[in-house]
């Protein structure tokens, strides 16, 4: 009533007050009414040619880590440079525009019109159909795709002109992105370098559609260390039916082989979700992006791996044949089944798979015979084990009763002087040892082929084979790694049921004919040096959240898990033990190259023939656990095309006990955190 009063009593200012707010109320209902009734169908059409597209953002992978915590694989910031073509918009229009006007001109003058002439054009008014020249569906189609291309061309040609680039876009390869997903950046230099970042951050840019993106790839800092072991990655353009369907899918890779596959879905993390807006061209609105579901970053990979001694491992392998060598050693933990140190080689870059590898880079590096870069011999290979399955023939003969004391003769070779030879029927088998008299620790040492043919033709089948069983040869271990086989050896109902004979139980007693892989000797010798215990190998000590404040609890794999106990008396253990320790330490012995002072290393050599498809060839060993007081490491040694297992092997393992020694007694810094 108050206002009223003062309005009534001519108040002049708050006259003008009152009129300026119903002036402003006035055009604001004015304006509402045109957007709600006489714009409603313009909006209502628009929000119909508009719709949303979700796209699938890939979660930051897991780290793969050593057991002291230090990087095998993580992630690392790239920078891309991006072609966006809602921006580009403009340009393909007046592109279009400029490339018709010409079509429509050379197509005037094929009609022999004259342009110019006025006349002429306003007749045209009356017979466009017959006279004005003009483009079908077909013909325009492909001059906007022409208008698009020599747009992104212009573009592309300034970049290279400002980075010294030679990057191009094909037509298809542009078309393919217009059609599918246009709304999305097109990636036209997919890693810049640090200069060309500086160039681009520098100089500013302001060409339209040009964008400096920044995206994480996995990176392996130390090259090609332990690559079968941790693996590599590959792009994946699947659909994962546990995530949900996605209109489009941003660049994401999973683990192809080694730990990256093995443990794929626990480093790939949870993928985010986040919707764009997109119009009736396929272009994206800017303004209207909203993430809606974020990503959660992978779990990381504790590993059994000794950093350290792993790189010592491939140093000492990479000595045999300077370089050229084709072979696997395994380092395990006797008393608890870990594995310290794995390595195959060749090797090959991990990181090498991030970018595309070109087909003949494939077929002349990756699948190159018979170096064969990408096999896994640690896991993967099954070769012949020779001499080295001794051990476990020599555990067999005291189980069934053998006097270690009992005397063999080992006849002399007419045809090689000093060595020995068995006969088996008339079928000469050839000894690498000297004949003369040989007890089962002579016999060990010298790794007599007569001697334990002798007593495996004794000994049978059945009792040969089941104390290889019980040691885990001729199964998978179970490491979970993705690549593993289970090697080959007999079982009695492939005896019963072929025609193996005396001939075939003389060449698995010496260790032909049956197969193992270098990570299953390294488990069954550990049984040697432990006393019995088979154990289930671990590589990965537990899987946890990266950060202090994750709230997800870290999941423990836990230690020392027995597959199988071998119960044996402990004097047959006491046996096999000093015999090896003897093959080392014994002048007389094949496995002295392992030498290290001060440290007893126990070992057994072996060398095995490969025959067929014409091929003769040699596979050499080195099966070895140390110190012998206290065995804390098992090191298995294989390397193809091999000299001698004493030769050629036993350097590599007496390098990698050097390097243990020297670090135990503080050569080397401190030993990895277990």
């Amino acid at each position: 009533m108050l206002l009223f009063d003062q309005l009534n009593k001519g108040d002049r200012t708050l006259r003008m007050v009152a009129w300026s707010v119903l002036g402003g109320l006035l055009v604001l209902a004015v304006q509402l009414a045109r957007l709600q009734v006489v714009s409603a169908e313009k909006y209502r059409a628009t929000l119909q040619t508009q719709t949303f597209k979700t796209v699938r953002i890939p979660a930051l992978r897991g780290k793969i880590l050593a057991r002291d915590g230090r990087e095998l694989v993580g992630n690392s910031p790239r920078f891309r440079l991006d072609l966006y073509l809602d921006e580009l918009r403009p340009q393909f229009q007046a592109e279009y525009t400029r490339l018709k006007r010409e079509a429509l001109a050379i197509r005037r003058a094929a009609m022999h019109e004259d342009p110019t002439a006025g006349w002429s054009r306003f007749l045209a008014l009356f017979h466009r159909n017959r006279s004005t020249p003009h483009l079908n569906a077909t013909e325009i189609d492909a001059l906007q795709k022409l208008a698009r291309f020599l747009v992104v061309s212009n573009s592309v040609a300034s970049v290279n002109s400002r980075l010294g680039t030679q990057l191009a876009v094909s037509p298809a390869e542009l078309e393919r992105h217009y059609i599918a997903k246009r709304f999305m950046p097109l990636p036209i230099l997919p890693n810049c370098t640090p200069t060309q970042v500086a160039l681009v951050t520098e100089q500013s840019w302001s060409q339209p559609g040009i964008a400096l993106e920044q995206v994480a790839v996995r990176n392996y800092p130390h090259g090609m260390l332990a690559s079968h072991l941790l693996g590599h990655l590959r792009r994946n353009d699947t659909f994962d039916e546990e995530e949900g369907a996605f209109d489009y899918r941003l660049p994401d890779y999973k683990g192809a082989i080694g730990l990256e596959k093995a443990f794929d879905r626990d480093l790939r993390g949870v993928a985010g979700v986040k919707s764009i807006l997109v119009n009736s061209a396929g272009y994206r609105h800017r303004q209207a992006e909203e993430t809606l579901e974020p990503a959660h970053a992978g779990r990381n990979l504790v590993t059994t791996i000794d950093l350290d001694l792993q790189r010592e491992v491939e140093r000492a392998l990479n000595t045999v044949k300077g370089g050229d060598e084709r072979g696997a050693v395994v380092v395990m933990e006797p008393q608890t089944g870990d594995v310290l140190a794995m390595a195959s080689a060749p090797s090959f870059d991990p990181g090498e798979w991030i970018d595309t590898i070109s087909v003949q880079r494939y077929q002349s590096f990756h699948l190159k015979e018979p170096e064969r870069p990408m096999f896994n011999r640690a896991s993967y290979g099954e070769y012949a084990p020779g001499s080295i399955f001794k051990i476990f023939h020599t555990l067999a003969l005291l189980e069934n009763g053998l006097d270690p004391a009992e005397i063999y003769t080992v006849e002399p070779n007419p045809k090689k002087p000093g060595k020995g030879v068995y006969f088996l029927g008339k079928r000469p088998i050839e000894d690498t040892a000297p004949p003369g008299l040989y007890d089962l620790r002579r016999a060990f040492i010298h790794s007599s082929n007569s001697y334990f043919i002798n007593y495996g033709l004794r000994l049978g089948w059945e009792k040969l084979l089941s104390m290889g069983r019980r040691f885990g040869l001729g199964d998978p271990t179970g490491i979970r790694i993705g690549e593993e086989k289970s090697g080959f050896l007999p079982t009695l109902e492939d005896v019963q049921h072929s025609s193996l004979t005396a001939g075939n139980l003389a060449n698995v007693s010496i260790g032909q004919e049956i197969t193992v892989t270098p990570l299953q000797m390294a488990v069954g010798l550990s049984a040697v040096a432990n006393g019995g215990r088979v154990f289930w190998p671990r590589v990965v000590q537990r899987i946890e959240s990266d950060g202090p404040l994750a709230e997800e609890p870290p999941t423990t794999v836990k230690p020392g898990q027995v597959r199988n106990q071998v119960v044996l008396p402990a004097a047959s253990w006491d046996f096999v033990r000093s015999a090896m320790r003897d093959d080392v330490a014994d002048p007389a012995g094949t496995g002295t190259a392992a030498r290290v002072k001060d440290f007893a290393v126990c070992g057994k050599t072996g060398t095995a023939e490969i025959k067929g498809n014409g091929r003769k060839d040699k596979v050499t060993w080195f099966a070895s656990f140390a110190p012998y007081e206290a065995p804390r490491y098992v090191v298995i040694v294989m390397v193809e095309s091999g000299g001698s297992g004493g030769g050629t092997c036993a350097p590599v393992a007496r390098q990698v006990y050097q390097f243990i020694h020297d670090r135990e007694q503080g050569l080397h810094r401190g030993l990895a955190s277990k």
